[in-house]
C-alpha cells in the first residue's frame, strides 16, 4: 500500500466514524485508533450506517501495516 492509498483510506475511515457512537479522540485515522476499533467499535454501532465501511477500511490499513511499514 503507498502513502497515498493509506491517506485516502484513512480519510475515509474518519469520515465514516464521525457519524458512530465512539469516543472523539478514537476517530482520528491513527494505527492505535484504528486497533482500538476493530476491538471495539461494534459496540453501539454495529448496525449503524457506515460501521461496516469503516471495519473494512481499519482492517485493511490494519493488515498492510503489519506486512509493511507505513
Amino acid at each position: 500500500m503507498t502513502i497515498f492509498e493509506y491517506l485516502v483510506l484513512r480519510s475515509q475511515f474518519e469520515e465514516y466514524v464521525n457519524g458512530l457512537e465512539i469516543p472523539e479522540q478514537r476517530k482520528q485515522g491513527t494505527i492505535d485508533n484504528l486497533r482500538w476499533f476493530n476491538k471495539n467499535g461494534h459496540q453501539k454501532n454495529r448496525f449503524r450506517d457506515g460501521f461496516e465501511q469503516a471495519m473494512e477500511i481499519a482492517q485493511t490499513i490494519l493488515f498492510a501495516s503489519s506486512n509493511q511499514k507505513i
